[in-house]
């Protein structure tokens, strides 16, 4: 993983060079490189910080140029299948690096042939000399960031927004649409971000720009799954076992130590149990409590760990902890996300680049095999009673104290027909009338246009239920946007490349043709992934309680954390530089305060956008 950026300028506008690299050090330790060239009436620089971890000679150094001198490249990720792509390359390779693997590619197929053969994470920009055009390319399920801007003189990009704002020397508004966005997902979709002018680029997605005349076009290149499985559930969990191990065979490749981030459920165990039948015992890091609160998951991590016979670290974190990961992972993101496990995730991350350079993750399985609660929520709206006890639920769960949240939102989507509108209520942090109540606008900003996007393209491939709608979506637009994007941001602030085997494109197309029933059904989610987990697992391990990283911030902010939380939320004037009422607000937090409801995840929504405006100060203007 490395840190990249990019400006084409006029003649007269140069880049800070040094600020900007400096910027993007943590995302590349281990070194950094330049190239200016130019091309039509303009120059091109690209940038990189490199944290090496394939071929870790200088013969993988970047920015990199082509054999044939067309080429230039400064590349973020990892190809896992380049090795196979050699194979059809004739080249003489000066080492054994990917991005030299990927650079020769697009020199031989160009861009648009080679980024369909990729398998891997990724984001890079290339630019054909030649033609004068520069490819921006983020891989399909978004695990690496890729930010750009423009303005009359000059084209930016980079992973990260304030190494953006430091070559750019650009200051930026906040998006009021963006926000009435981040208020129902609790986070903006690519393209856009919270702040006017700062695009991200969608997951599996192509930007092609020309140099000289500014002209540019967005394309995807990800295509829906087509492919129908026709074998019995036996074939199925038989292929999957194949899949998942060749997924997690492909990902341990590294030049560096590579680990596993191990919760107590069974995805993270399953890819620690397939590495190590791949020979591999990685060492395994884990988050846990020191208050040993149900939410902790270090016990259970620590009897899989001792099941698989491999090495544990657990780096164990109380609430002052976490309040001091706040601002710092807050700041890290560069995005005011509503995940609270990205506090603990910030010491997680922290721990294991003490021992790794690279590690494994469980991320992916929840939104591949239906293991969230809301999937559920789909299923049941095919009983005959089901639109009847809806009704009858929304009637009095309003005048009822200490109804879960989930309980409540999904009474509240429960009646509406149109999908794309349901999924939009179901996902959404604020409902209309608190939106209106907080910024005037009950209007879900983006939100119904970004989500019917990713279902009108889920819907041209094959006929999919509205659970596996769902599914789908949250595989392109939350997973791209929300939780891998703090994970990456997280886990780079530390110098630590986290990688995603469930999320290995040929294994995602495989389990994407399999029919809803092997992987979801009624009051039963992940069922081919448990079934197979049961050839390498206990049953204990296999059919443990799901815990999902909690952090029990609606605890705390009623204890530990109150004051701090009151005096960031209501002493300061981050919330109304934002639009945002105060009284509104303060009927949020009195709520939760008594009792009367759980609003833990709209107050650090809230909390988060406090915090996010303050570390931006100097980029929002």
């Amino acid at each position: 993983m490395c840190g990249i950026a990019g400006l084409a300028h006029s003649r007269g506008q140069p880049p800070d060079a040094t600020a900007t690299l400096a910027s993007l050090q943590h995302r590349g330790p281990d070194g950094a490189g330049q190239v200016s060239v130019d091309v039509a009436d303009a120059k091109v620089w690209f940038g990189h910080t490199r944290l090496a971890i394939q071929d870790l000679t200088e013969a993988g150094a970047q920015p990199m140029v082509s054999a044939d001198g067309r080429w230039l490249i400064t590349f973020n990720g990892e190809i896992y299948n380049h090795l196979e792509l050699r194979n059809g390359l004739s080249r003489i390779w000066r080492g054994h690096s990917d991005t030299e693997t990927l650079i020769e590619a697009i020199s031989q197929w160009g861009v648009d042939a080679t980024v369909t053969r990729l398998n891997g994470i990724f984001a890079f920009a290339a630019l054909d000399r030649l033609q004068g055009r520069l490819y921006l390319v983020r891989d399909p399920f978004g695990v690496k960031p890729l930010y750009y801007t423009e303005d009359a003189r000059s084209f930016g990009f980079s992973s990260e927004i304030r190494s953006l704002a430091t070559m750019t020397a650009q200051r930026y508004a906040i998006d009021r649409r963006s926000l009435s966005t981040f208020l129902s997902l609790r986070f903006v979709p690519s393209p856009n971000t919270l702040l006017s002018g700062v695009m991200r680029l969608p997951p599996g997605h192509v930007l092609v720009r020309s140099i000289a005349s500014g002209a540019q076009e967005l394309k995807r290149y990800v295509k829906p799954t087509v492919a129908s499985f026709s074998g019995s559930f036996g074939d199925a969990v038989d292929h999957y076992q194949q899949a998942l191990g060749m997924a997690v065979r492909r990902q341990l490749l590294s030049d560096v130590p590579v680990g596993v981030l191990l919760s107590g459920g069974i995805d993270s165990a399953l890819v620690a149990a397939m590495a190590a039948e791949a020979g591999v015992k990685t060492p395994c890091f884990t988050v846990g409590y020191r208050d040993r609160t149900t939410a902790c998951e270090a016990d259970d991590a620590a009897h899989t760990a001792q099941v698989l016979g491999l090495p544990h670290h657990v780096v164990r974190v109380d609430h002052e902890q976490l309040w001091q990961a706040l601002a710092a992972a807050v700041a890290s993101t560069e995005e005011p996300l509503v995940t609270t496990s990205l506090l603990p995730m910030w010491y997680l991350c922290q721990r294991a680049r003490q021992d790794v350079t690279v590690v494994l993750t469980g991320q992916g399985s929840d939104e591949l095999f239906g293991g969230y609660r809301r999937y559920q929520g789909e299923l049941y709206r095919r009983l005959p009673l089901f639109k009847h006890l809806a009704r009858a639920a929304g009637l009095v769960l309003d005048r009822l104290p200490s109804v879960p949240e989930f309980i409540e939102r999904s009474a509240q989507s429960a009646m509406i027909e149109d999908p794309v509108a349901r999924f939009e209520s179901e996902y959404a942090v604020f409902p209309p009338n608190g939106r209106h109540r907080l910024i005037g606008e009950a209007g879900s900003g983006r939100a119904l246009a970004s989500i019917q996007q990713w279902v009108d393209w889920a819907s041209s491939g094959r006929h999919l239920s509205p659970a596996e709608l769902m599914m789908c979506i949250d595989m392109r637009l939350g997973l791209a946007d929300d939780l891998l994007l703090y994970g990456d941001k997280v886990s780079m602030a530390h110098g630590l490349e986290a990688r995603v085997p469930l999320l290995d494109t040929d294994l995602v197309a495989f389990v994407e043709s399999l029919p809803r029933h092997f992987k979801l059904a009624l009051n039963r989610a992940k069922i081919v992934h448990k079934r197979m987990a049961d050839r390498y697992l206990p049953k204990s391990i296999v059919n443990r309680p799901k815990k999902g990283f909690q952090v029990p911030f609606g605890e705390m902010i009623r204890n530990t954390w109150r004051e701090r939380c009151a005096d960031t939320l209501f002493s300061g004037h981050m919330l109304t530089e934002l639009g945002i009422e105060s009284s509104a607000v303060r009927q949020v937090w009195d709520q939760h305060q008594r009792g009367f409801r759980d609003r833990s995840r709209q107050l650090f929504a809230l909390l988060g956008l406090c915090v996010w405006i303050n570390g931006l100060r100097g980029i929002i203007g």
